[in-house]
């Protein structure tokens, strides 16, 4: 693709292509131009990165390229610049692939040689990366003791310990907190059932207050009798029916909700005598609070009188006033 010339003095030096090469060698030059398009286009997604990756510090000291020819090996000129901890240790190799390499040669190197080997998994594995990975140096396996008799013996004394049920301890006798008799009086008096005493009404006597005593403006305006508006309920009979409820037809739920409802069988029914009474009744001892309950209590009705017929000589005197006439009528006349 490019032509070379060689020198006996320098290296090989690329001279470009001429402009006129798709006239004299067409195929070629279509074959390069597409690999040149392709490489183009390889690129377009990531020149930020080849951006970034171009180093824009500046260079200390002058590079002269010389050319390798002149020297009998191949020289690389390298930068001389101050190597970082972190590029040191991230050059480092994997510890475990240290360990396999040195496994595999042990016997076919010097012991200088396992001694570098050595040198290079100690500082891989002190490496910060390591101590981040947590990766631990390697150990020895330990062989594994195996068991005597006697051993055995004492494993199965200690198994056959473990086998046993286990034993609840033996809990502390708690002291009884007891009352003394002397102090039980008040609980055997709040045992008793309740009693209500029922205070006695004093009989009703005419106070000198009562003769001298004026109602004032409020009381005789409350005592007056409401004046209610009786238009409203008295009606004409017969009373008129509404005429939606005389063509009105009931629903199938209605029908259902206006049936009587059936009443359940209950015990005394499956019974065939339901009044007889059962013999542990007969046998059964009523205790003195259940006697003490069925006894009847004793009230005194003041409002019965001894000749509750008898009419009061005043009651014969008196005159009915227009209100107790008014309310003496009845509804609708």
């Amino acid at each position: 693709m490019h032509k070379v010339s060689r020198s006996s003095k320098c290296c090989p030096t690329f001279d470009h292509l001429p402009e006129n090469i798709s006239c004299f060698l067409p195929d070629i030059y279509k074959s390069w131009h597409r690999l040149v398009e392709r490489h183009k286009h390889m690129f377009t997604k990531r020149k930020r990165l080849l951006k970034i990756a171009q180093h824009n510090r500046p260079i200390k000291g002058r590079f002269i390229p010389q050319c390798p020819c002149k020297y009998k090996k191949p020289i690389e000129f390298v930068r001389d610049v101050r190597i970082r901890t972190r590029t040191e240790q991230l050059a480092l190799p994997a510890v475990r692939r240290l360990l396999l390499f040195k496994e595999t040669v042990k016997d076919l190197f010097e012991p200088l040689r396992i001694l570098g080997i050595n040198r290079l998994i100690r500082l891989s594995l002190l490496s910060v990366y390591s101590r981040l990975t947590n990766i631990q140096p390697p150990q020895k396996k330990v062989p594994i003791h195996k068991w005597d008799e006697a051993e055995w013996k004492k494993h199965t004394k200690y198994l056959k310990k473990l086998a046993k049920p286990k034993k609840e301890p033996k809990q502390p006798k708690l002291p009884v907190q007891r009352m003394k008799l002397d102090n039980m009086t008040r609980f055997k008096a709040l045992a008793l059932p309740k009693t209500h005493e029922e205070p006695t009404k004093e009989p009703w006597a005419l106070t000198p207050a009562m003769k001298t005593y004026e109602p004032s403006e409020n009381i005789k305006k409350m005592a007056l009798p409401t004046a209610h508006d009786d238009s409203a309920m008295i009606q004409s009979l017969p009373i008129p029916i509404n005429p939606t409820a005389i063509t009105y037809k009931a629903t199938k739920r209605t029908k259902e909700l206006a049936t009587a409802r059936e009443k359940g069988v209950g015990e005394s029914d499956l019974k065939e005598n339901p009044f007889s009474i059962s013999p542990n009744a007969l046998k059964a001892r009523p205790t003195a609070r259940i006697k003490e309950l069925a006894e009847p209590k004793e009230y005194e009705n003041t409002h019965i009188r001894e000749n509750p017929f008898a009419i009061s000589p005043a009651a014969l005197k008196a005159k009915a006033s227009p209100r107790i006439i008014e309310l003496a009528k009845p509804k609708g006349s």
